[in-house]
């Protein structure tokens, strides 16, 4: 049995060699490829100098290559950290610093991207580009190609032994003091949420699974580890696809996709296409989701529609990946309220704690949700202080020396003994299944001299699960509660045009408002509330 997810492809090469491990469009890999062609990466991968244990980033497009390289980077013993092309170079510059990247495996199409990570100071020695392209030559930096990939031998590496508490991979999430905090998970905690997740899905040889998390988004792992430990086939999702309802729903049919997961706000989006309820889905089987609350109308129409397949709800932080799993009974028509987040899976020990530290077992009644077990992560890479204030001493079990996750999610249990999720204890949101700490986007906005004081305001939005709007007082600004002014007009534009070198994408608030102060309470904090009562009056 396998202990380490390298080792997965390895065992699915000896069990089903000529089954197709990852699909592309116009290419593809059996398990027997891939296992073959990541023993090579490994190869040139140590040859560049990295030592077990060190960092390696993967900065591609969701590829065949992409899956190359993570397995070629555990392969060699080392922790891939995944970065996000659409990303700000600062941003990326700073996850490379922060975790010591020496190495990066890329490909072509983020060739523009990297040249803006290596405009700025970094410790980046070697470049690794895993597709047919030719390298544009850099300074003081060795790049490497396919062609130096296929010279090596076919020989796993025996200079060491990788261990299964070994750091398998860093995923960086959004960081309450303006800097993405990075989450170190080893080669055992994964292990133990894929080898759940295979059987909790009945997960076969004959499944082919979407792919269409970024590799940056905990999502990816089920996508990456649970397809090769049966030997099913992972397809990734094209990059753009997810724009167009119609071209997702078109590729998941053309494609036979057996299991599907992602976000709801992508499932949402597919639903709202016209010819929804026309189409037919003969190869889908199951509906996986997670990472934000399915709006109760695009659940019922999937129900509608395919009450023949399994719908599953999943939940969990990075931290933990999943943690509960729900799978689906109400019918359609009896559906009003969001459904539960469920009850704990086989890989973790779950418990609430009210705000007395008490533990709440009683229905309806919430508290604080805490994980322990194999499934809880090593902590934040290089910062202790944040580890401290997350990762616990689980004092209900202190003989055993070991720490539970404080989950910041707020959670009660319905009378079938499901967990209800209520919401969040701190400034931490989820959009479009990303988590965001308010505090990394204002902290953001702080960064621009022009900006005196700035709050962020989460507000509910049924499709992405929550907007953003940003609300700003500038040194220049002087005009009353939402001006209409070509002055306000230019001040707008200059702070948007400056976030968005900042910050991904899916951080940026929607709206920008600009105001002479800020609204403050009694003791001189923002005035939040006013805030969004503002706001919301001038919408309505």
């Amino acid at each position: 049995m396998a202990t380490l997810l390298h080792d997965l492809i390895s065992y699915s090469a000896n069990c089903w060699p000529e089954s197709t491990a990852i699909q592309e469009k116009d290419a593809s890999l059996t398990y027997q490829e891939l296992d073959s062609s990541t023993t090579k990466i490994a190869n040139l991968i140590t040859q560049t100098g990295v030592q077990r244990g060190q960092r390696v980033g993967l900065l591609t497009h969701k590829s065949i290559a992409a899956y190359m390289g993570i397995y070629g980077i555990l392969k060699s013993g080392c922790a891939y950290v995944p970065l996000d092309r659409r990303a700000p170079a600062d941003r990326l510059s700073y996850i490379c610093n922060d975790c010591q990247i020496d190495t990066l495996i890329i490909t072509k199409p983020v060739w523009s991207k990297l040249k803006q990570i290596l405009a700025n100071k970094n410790g980046i020695k070697s470049i690794i580009i895993l597709d047919n392209s030719e390298p544009e030559q850099l300074e003081r930096i060795a790049v490497l190609t396919l062609a130096d990939v296929n010279s090596q031998q076919n020989k796993p590496i025996q200079k060491f032994n990788i261990v299964d508490s070994d750091l398998a991979y860093i995923l960086y999430t959004s960081g309450s003091t303006g800097k993405p905090k990075g989450v170190m998970i080893s080669h055992h905690i994964s292990m133990s949420f894929v080898s759940w997740s295979c059987g909790h899905t009945s997960l076969t040889t004959n499944d082919r699974v979407s792919g269409h998390a970024p590799l940056h988004f905990d999502l990816s792992i089920f996508d990456i580890f649970a397809t090769a430990m049966v030997g099913a086939t992972l397809l990734p999702v094209p990059d753009g696809a997810s724009t167009f309802p119609t071209r997702l729903l078109d590729w998941m049919i053309y494609n036979r996709i057996s299991v599907w997961y992602s976000v709801p706000s992508i499932l949402s989006m597919m639903a709202q296409n016209p010819k929804f309820e026309t189409i037919s889905y003969p190869d889908l089987r199951l509906i996986i989701f997670a990472g934000e609350v399915f709006p109760v109308p695009y659940l019922k129409r999937w129900l509608t529609c395919l009450p023949e397949l399994t719908f599953m709800n999943w939940f969990g932080p990075t931290e933990t990946n999943v943690i509960t799993s729900y799978t689906v009974t109400i019918p359609a028509d009896k559906l009003l309220n969001p459904i539960p987040i469920g009850r704990t899976t086989t890989n973790a020990d779950l418990y609430c704690l009210d705000e007395n530290g008490d533990i709440v077992t009683e229905p309806g009644k919430s508290g604080e949700l805490f994980a322990r077990g194999p499934c809880v992560a090593l902590g934040y890479w290089a910062d202790d202080e944040k580890t401290m204030a997350k990762f616990l001493t689980n004092q209900n079990k202190a003989y055993l020396k070991d720490w539970a996750f404080k989950t910041g999610d707020i959670v009660s249990l319905d009378n079938n003994g499901d967990f209800i999720f209520q919401g969040r204890n701190d400034h931490l949101v989820k959009s479009r299944g990303y988590r965001i700490e308010l505090g990394e986007v204002e902290a953001a906005y702080y960064q621009q001299e022009t900006v005196r004081e700035v709050a962020v305001i989460p507000f509910v939005d049924e499709l992405i699960g929550n907007k953003l709007v940003a609300f700003i007082a500038t040194h220049n600004s002087s005009q009353e509660i939402y001006p209409n002014s070509k002055q306000e007009s230019l001040e707008k534009t200059l702070v948007n045009k400056l976030i968005t070198e900042i910050l991904p994408s899916y951080m940026i608030p929607v709206a920008t408002e600009i105001l002479d102060v800020l609204p403050k309470t009694s003791n001189g904090k923002v005035d939040r509330q006013s805030l969004s009562k503002q706001y919301h009056d001038n919408q309505t």
